[in-house]
């Protein structure tokens, strides 16, 4: 079996690194556990615990929770909370170690993921959708917590993370591809804003934002378009990866992110990638072909050599490690569009 190349083991990790960040970002992780702990400060204290036993919260359990002098509703789901705030369930799943697969399979409450989403609104889960989901989560967290006595804040907040990690674990084989997209799209769009030549952005539902009013918190993948100062364009799609247009509307550049990291695969990732360029040179034949890989192996490298479709190449960790050749990546797409004189 041919050994992996070392660039394409380095971008598996960086990838995976940067692809789990965003994920516990944009899927709330983050100020998940503040947003609890505060709720919990202001009103905890006026929640009513007597029928915690029907709640399948143990003696035992309880005990060490006021003995540690955590907040119950830390550790413990009580109905109100997820009737007022079903979103809330996200934290109490999470902390009770339980995947939402897992959840839905003994408690028997099918909409998980909608209440999770928000799909759900306050006040709209049934009693006994309420009593089958706080019983599976407090029965599992009585286990734990009556199993390990010196529970504390952080480690509550180490076991959601945990919980959180595993879930995006479970999706990131199959998001390889999309992520070193979402990579490359925000080093183009850091580059063109550092150096001030954004004028607006486009999202995905349409809505135009000048640069000035964008939100950096807001994830690349919502971008459609970005929009220059000197009139040019860039699109973010799909094959093309990225399309640059001139004020015109002329296409003057695509670029095709291959990020699979199976090298067994590059030849496929290849033709596709070929196709693409060809469909655009047949209308804009001076268009500047571009493509960014992780994987490219003798014989993806001959055939290269051989086909006049790609204009230029470079290697995903190239430009994701050295600042260097960052600068240089982003500066020959400034200079395909007459940002800065060839």
């Amino acid at each position: 079996m041919p050994k992996v190349p070392d660039t394409v083991t380095k971008e598996n990790y960086l990838l995976k690194s940067t692809f789990f960040y965003n994920r516990l970002r944009t899927e709330g992780y983050f100020g998940l556990f503040v947003t609890i702990k505060r709720y919990a400060k202001i009103e905890g204290s006026k929640l009513e615990w007597k029928s915690r036993e029907q709640w399948h919260i143990s003696d035992e359990a309880w005990e060490i929770v006021e003995k540690n002098e955590i907040q119950p509703m830390m550790v413990f789901a009580h109905p109100k909370v997820l009737q007022l705030n079903p979103q809330f369930l996200k934290y109490y799943r999470s902390v009770a170690m339980i995947p939402q697969k897992g959840l839905k399979a003994i408690s028997g409450v099918s909409s998980i993921e909608n209440i999770e989403e928000g799909k759900l609104e306050a006040g709209r889960l049934s009693q006994k959708q309420i009593e089958k989901i706080i019983h599976s989560i407090n029965e599992t967290m009585s286990t734990v917590i009556s199993l390990a006595s010196d529970i504390t804040e952080k480690r509550i907040e180490g076991m959601m993370y945990a919980t959180a990690g595993t879930k995006i674990d479970g999706s990131w084989r199959n998001s390889i591809g999309a992520e070193g997209e979402r990579v490359i799209r925000t080093i183009i769009f850091n580059g063109l804003h550092t150096t001030n030549e954004v004028s607006s952005v486009v999202c995905k539902d349409n809505h135009v934002c000048e640069i000035e009013e964008w939100d950096f918190s807001n994830d690349i993948d919502n971008v459609k378009t970005i929009n220059l100062t000197n009139g040019y364009s860039i699109l973010f799609s799909s094959e093309p990866d990225v399309t640059m247009y001139d004020a015109s509307g002329a296409i003057v550049g695509v670029i095709e992110i291959k990020s699979g990291l199976d090298p067994a695969g590059a030849l496929e990732r290849l033709g596709a990638m070929f196709k693409s360029f060809e469909n655009t040179l047949s209308e804009y034949p001076d268009a500047v072909t571009i493509l960014v890989a992780s994987c490219i192996t003798d014989e993806v490298e001959s055939r290269l050599g051989a086909s006049m479709l790609v204009r230029q190449k470079y290697i995903t960790t190239h430009i994701t490690n050295s600042e260097s050749d960052k600068r240089k990546f982003v500066n020959r797409l400034r200079t395909i569009m007459k940002l800065v004189k060839a």
